[in-house]
């Protein structure tokens, strides 16, 4: 007969009162976790290879079993969540049943160790502790049979406790002491590893509270879900195959693999978030708003124990939720755990601290601004840990810089492009015109790219001097149209090199003085110059390089981006568009941010020169992206995030006196930090920042998006 005291149910539920203490610094609701689940002592069997049915497997030749290693998906998810939750004031409650053997000792005290608060946690004097038995091969894989002993035989009071409480919902004396169990609880967690009806009652009485989030690990016994206990789940967490066979539970599709129309099948039936692991494909969110998140996993060169990546994942997004970080920060983080843990032996000894965990998630950002050449068209997301969403190429002339660090000529551009391509992270190359295609043929132009890797990105248009006097505003009408077809030229080589974009600045389209010139007039040469363009080459993007001043004309004609915009709105040609140099937003005394915002909301953002400068006395500087105003570097990344640009990057920045592969390397790991952290900032902050015009809540956001470059 099993034998407990009768007063451990009301001391379980008095006792969590007292742990309901930890509020954050600001005041606002604690960062307290109750984890309902198993604790196991594992036992790791080393092997060649998972047995398969019927087959005896002996060890692998001069290994011994690990025993004791604390575990199973309750403690290691508690122990987990407390590292992670500690550090920054935030605290752990674990309701869990111990047997009475030595396991159980190990097992608490593994709880002890990581802060977690177990004193309402009961032990069974006639019951041995919940035990795991995990195969475990050389390349980390493993596969478990679980002995649920007193995680299974330890929950008497709790199913006396359900079936009062399924009957009569107004029992005040149990309503009670729950309520003392939830009182300041901020997030349940539970798993599969326990009786049904201890899932149920839990998130039953947790969601009649409405302020605390219930979180379901799918994960343990092969059991189906009730309807009811469907909807009082927040967040579902299954991994692949336990999403299918939940799924099937409740009459759905035998062989449907797509995870988003399974999700919304059980989201039909009232779930509400699901969010499913996917190993080596990283993970994937279909949210009850229908928004659909997915986060890449993080490579891992040696894979040495899988078992408590799934509990460690699923406890760093619980933590990061009760830290209110975005959903796909909270994935991120989420992801970055999983992987720390898949680095050591045993469940609990994986669990990473908060410092190994912000470590991981800092890496994973510099590995991901590296290299990684984008497939296809280079414009979308390709998926995977390290993938970029752009092609990014970089000034062509810089490659002349600096000739004594290169081996070899660079009087010719079949060797500026032999120089580029030994750019990291380099994907594309922007050639002038007609100042790079003297010396070679467009056929000759396209072998070079192919040989050195390389895709044509844009033709940009570079008039020559004899256009001192204007290009297309030149006053002689012959020299007009010389330009109008020289541009022509242009999109026939863009066209040649299956490039998609011609970006026309002019050094030489304006005026200097006062009467000079009639600016109806030039204005209008301009915008039937463009129109004549566009008709000629309707697959070609036709994309202007506005600039305020220049040494060669102190005021262009379009001088602005509400002057390119508006040239863009009296042109009205499909393929007609702007291409925002950062510098020469900086001369014009825009910020960038904003001038990206317009454009993109008119549709007409084309490409994207970066760089950075001081911009004093008008000068254009042309350093480094982020170098000197690295909060408009972030929200330039913002913005054309948000504007959903579809073009390419390209750095127009003049090294001179550096290395300019170094350089280029250097803007590509930056722009690429920049882009990720505005990817992954905090979306309800900054709209609450937004919302109240705060300056302070701004830069603050900002200060904590660059600490992560």
């Amino acid at each position: 007969m099993l034998v407990l005291r009768t007063e451990a149910l009301l001391a379980l539920f008095s006792t969590l009162l007292l742990t309901s203490v930890c509020v954050d610094a600001s005041g606002s609701r604690p960062h307290r976790i109750v984890v309902v689940g198993s604790i196991n002592a594992d036992t790791f069997l080393p092997v060649d290879r998972i047995p398969i049915e019927g087959e005896n497997l002996t060890l692998l030749p001069g290994k011994l079993p690990v025993v004791d290693v604390p575990g199973g998906k309750g403690c290691t998810q508690a122990v987990a969540a407390s590292k992670l939750l500690a550090p920054v004031g935030g605290s752990v409650s674990f309701v869990g049943q111990f047997g009475n053997d030595v396991a159980a000792q190990i097992l608490q005290q593994s709880l002890v160790d990581a802060h977690v608060d177990v004193t309402f946690c009961s032990h069974h004097e006639n019951i041995t502790s919940g035990r795991g038995y995990v195969f475990h091969t050389t390349s980390g894989q493993v596969s478990a049979v679980v002995s649920g002993g007193s995680n299974e035989l330890g929950w008497l009071e709790w199913e006396h406790a359900w079936e009062i409480y399924n009957k009569d919902r107004n029992q005040i004396l149990l309503q009670g002491k729950i309520d003392n169990l939830l009182q300041d609880c901020r997030l349940v967690m539970l798993q599969c590893e326990v009786p049904e009806y201890v899932n149920r009652l839990v998130a039953r009485c947790a969601a009649q509270r409405g302020n605390i989030l219930v979180v379901q690990d799918v994960g343990g016994e092969d059991r189906g879900m009730n309807e009811e206990h469907l909807r009082h789940c927040d967040y579902l967490m299954p991994n692949e195959s336990e999403l299918r066979r939940l799924v099937r539970s409740f009459g759905g599709p035998e062989n449907d693999s797509d995870i988003e129309t399974m999700a919304k099948f059980l989201q039909a039936r009232g779930a509400r978030n699901i969010l499913v692991t996917q190993g080596s494909k990283g993970s994937t969110l279909v949210a009850d708003d229908g928004t659909v998140i997915h986060q890449p996993a993080i490579t891992i060169e040696e894979v040495l124990d899988e078992t408590g990546a799934g509990d460690c994942y699923r406890a760093a997004f619980c933590t990061a939720l009760c830290e209110d970080k975005s959903l796909q920060q909270c994935m991120e983080w989420a992801t970055a755990a999983g992987a720390c843990s898949v680095e050591r032996l045993g469940a609990v000894p994986s669990t990473p601290t908060r410092g190994q965990v912000e470590d991981r998630v800092h890496t994973n950002w510099v590995e991901r601004s590296v290299l990684d050449i984008p497939r296809g068209d280079g414009l979308g997301f390709r998926g995977g840990a390290k993938s970029f969403p752009f092609l990014i190429g970089s000034r062509l002339n810089s490659m002349k810089d600096r000739p004594e660090l290169w081996d070899g000529a660079l009087d010719d551009p079949r060797e500026y492009v032999r120089r580029q391509s030994t750019i990291k992270g380099l994907t594309c190359v922007d050639f002038n015109f007609p100042q790079h295609f003297h010396t070679w043929s467009n056929e000759e132009a396209a072998k070079s790219l192919e040989m050195a890797g390389l895709r044509a990105g844009a033709v940009c248009l570079r008039y020559p001097s004899k256009f001192a006097r204007g290009a297309m505003n030149n006053p002689d009408y012959e020299l007009r149209q010389e330009a109008i077809e020289l541009t022509k030229h242009a999109a026939q080589m863009a066209r040649d090199l299956g490039a998609k974009e011609v970006v026309i600045w002019s050094a030489y389209d304006g005026y200097d003085y006062p009467f000079q010139v009639d600016y109806d007039e030039k204005w209008d040469e301009l915008v039937g110059a463009f129109r004549e363009c566009c008709d000629a080459y309707p697959d070609i993007r036709f994309s202007v390089e506005y600039k305020p001043t220049d040494e060669n004309t102190r005021f262009f004609t379009i001088p602005s981006t509400g002057a390119a915009l508006l040239m863009v709105n009296e042109v009205d040609r499909q393929n007609f568009g702007l291409t925002l140099d950062v510098g020469h937003m900086l001369m014009s005394g825009e910020n960038p941010g904003q001038s990206i915002a317009m454009v993109g909301r008119a549709g007409k953002l084309f490409g994207v020169q970066l760089n950075d400068g001081f911009t004093r006395l008008a000068a254009e500087d042309g350093l480094m992206f982020g170098s000197v105003h690295p909060s408009m570097a972030l929200e330039i990344m913002y913005q054309l995030r948000r504007t959903k640009f579809d073009g390419h990057f390209y750095f127009d920045t003049f090294p001179q006196r550096s290395d300019p592969v170094r350089e280029a390397e250097y803007n590509i790991r930056r722009v690429k930090a920049f882009w990720y952290a505005a990817s992954s900032m905090d979306a309800d902050r900054l709209k609450r920042v937004m919302d109240e015009h705060d300056a302070i809540g701004a830069l603050e956001l900002v200060d904590d998006s660059l600490r992560r470059i």
